[in-house]
């Protein structure tokens, strides 16, 4: 019995597929992680720069935290849009 064989870029389809519509699998798509990293980087840069303005007392702990803060919220941000792009390829 001979079988028909799919195109080898049909599996990695079928996988962006059910990643829009169920979720809860790794984004695997180089374009998302590449504008993801590059969000994330800016974030972290812009809160390690302002987080020692913040803060009163020492250079340091201002860096760091608002280092932390910037990777923290351009990840989340950036997961959340995202998470909306995917939903509009769902549709």
């Amino acid at each position: 019995m001979m079988t028909q064989q799919q195109p080898p870029d049909s599996s990695r389809k079928t996988y962006d597929a059910i990643a829009d519509k169920v979720g809860l699998v790794p984004n695997i798509r180089l374009r998302d992680n590449l504008i993801q990293g590059f969000v994330v980087v800016v974030f972290t840069a812009v809160g390690a720069v302002v987080g020692p303005f913040v803060t009163i007392d020492e250079w340091s702990p201002g860096f760091g935290f608002g280092a932390l803060a910037g990777l923290i919220a351009g990840g989340f941000l950036s997961g959340l849009v995202l998470m909306v792009v995917g939903l509009g390829r769902k549709a």
